[in-house]
């Protein structure tokens, strides 16, 4: 899920990635759905309301990117990270809406 990195953007507008959250709450409920059930309970997953399950046996799940990088078609000219990196003040790294929506979720999951 990319943005591009567009310099007329405010701060503000950047970090604002809803589409983001949109892309991995789906994908997260699509693979839910897709995980054996016993393997859901066994993480405290919610149910996702469905009478069976498919019974694929999920083994991880990782974003592509925590952080905004480089990429080797495009440089600097779009956006993946959870996290904004500020090119222009010494790489700080700011958290996107999206990574306060991760944390939210793995601490829902994990209590």
């Amino acid at each position: 899920m990319d943005d591009p990195n567009r310099h007329f953007v405010s701060l503000d507008k950047a970090l604002q990635d809803d589409k983001r959250i949109r892309y991995h709450d789906d994908y997260l409920s699509n693979l839910l759905s897709a995980i054996r059930q016993d393997f859901s309970f066994s993480l405290n997953l919610p149910s996702t309301g469905t009478s069976k399950e498919d019974g694929c046996n999920v083994g991880g799940y990782f974003v592509w990117s925590l952080l905004d990088n480089w990429e080797w078609n495009s440089g600097y000219t779009v956006r993946f990270g959870l996290y904004y990196i500020d090119y222009r003040n010494n790489l700080t790294r700011i958290p996107k809406a999206s990574a306060r929506w991760f944390k939210q979720v793995l601490q829902k999951t994990y209590k």
